[in-house]
């Protein structure tokens, strides 16, 4: 027996329309959070994120436009101090928009240098006297300025006028670290086979939160020395490792998470990266290993000190492993594509080969 089936071809096209609707307000329904993401905090500068970290030195210049009001504190100096960094990028992330005509007199220019040698130029309005906001500009948009917050100022003034610095605002709050605090623990039963740890500690620092900044470090913070150890199944302590040494500037992460591992120079050893923020592109990772003494030391990379690396990982990135090294890729803005690299070990480092 057959039968004759007739399709309403009307009404098949109907139901496709209707899917495709669906489908699209789906999608519009996902893209509204990171478009009101975009306007709400886009708004503030318009030079985005300065990372301290990739900034490797400050000039400023005496240059104000009325030299016989003002005493100097300098003609001209460089300015390479860590701590000195991080005030004047705390101070451009802070900054708002002013709107309308400006009328401004300028301390000095300002030129941030970068690792790969790229050079930013600003225009810096601070004074000597302590309690005012200051005033920055970017040298080619030098119409539209942006107001640094009195606190923000201050500090740039004790750093280049000198003076007492103002003890960070507690509100009443003391943290006492009665005992090192772990913001990573990761068993290594699968990775040795031993009943072991090995944790990230912070030994000495503060915890602070700031859900005003519209950065990537707003929110929950945690930052000072740090430290790795391997534990024993009881908790004794088998080895001590300096993790904050092996860095210029004040570690700080924002959450807890997982070491991820891998063997990267092919000596049967577990190795493992340690990351910090970089940029919306990526983050900075060190390589370590963790040798079978349970002791711990870094794998260099020549002609870098750190990784870039484009990854969902933020604190630790499991890397892409090859014969004898691995495979890191990144976004380069300049290029406007992934770009993907390999390092193999030779010697004592890792040589970048492709």
């Amino acid at each position: 027996m057959y039968f004759i089936l007739h399709v309403d071809t009307a009404i098949i096209e109907r139901y496709i329309w209707m899917d495709l609707e669906v489908e699209l307000i789906r999608r519009f329904l996902l893209i509204v959070p990171l478009l009101l993401t975009v306007l709400l905090t886009g708004c503030q500068n318009a030079y985005g994120f300065i990372n301290a970290r990739w900034i490797t030195e400050i000039h400023l210049e005496y240059s104000p436009l009325d030299r016989e009001q003002k005493e100097a504190p300098f003609e001209s100096k460089i300015f390479t101090d860590a701590l000195f960094i991080k005030d004047v990028a705390d101070a451009m992330n802070s900054s708002k928009r002013i709107l309308g005509d400006l009328d401004y007199d300028y301390d000095f220019r300002m030129k941030l240098t970068y690792g790969d040698g790229y050079t930013e130029d600003y225009i810096v309005n601070l004074g000597s006297a302590k309690g005012n906001p200051g005033l920055l500009l970017s040298a080619d948009r030098s119409s539209t300025g942006y107001t640094i917050p009195v606190k923000y100022a201050d500090r740039l003034r004790t750093d280049i006028f000198g003076g007492e610095q103002a003890a960070p605002e507690a509100e009443g709050a003391t943290i006492t670290l009665d005992s090192p605090f772990s913001l990573s623990r990761n068993p290594l039963i699968s990775v040795t086979g031993q009943p072991e740890s090995l944790n990230l500690e912070l030994i000495n620092g503060k915890y602070s939160e700031d859900w005003t900044e519209p950065s990537p470090l707003a929110g929950r913070n945690w930052s000072g020395q740090y430290r790795l150890t391997v534990t024993g199944e009881q908790g004794d302590i088998l080895s001590t490792y300096p993790l904050s040494g092996q860095y210029r500037e004040t570690l700080a992460f924002d959450g807890f998470f997982q070491i991820e591992f891998g063997d990267y120079n092919g000596d049967g050893n577990p190795d493992f990266t340690i990351g910090q923020y970089g940029s919306s592109n990526g983050n900075v990772f060190k390589l370590f290993t963790l040798n079978k003494d349970r002791s711990i030391e870094e794998l260099p990379v020549n002609h870098t000190p750190e990784l870039f690396v484009s990854a969902s990982g933020k604190y630790s990135v499991k890397l892409t492993e090859t014969a004898g090294g691995f495979k890191a890729s990144h976004y380069d803005n300049s290029l406007g594509k992934q770009v993907e690299n390999t390092y193999r070990w030779v010697g004592a480092a890792f040589q970048k080969v492709q």
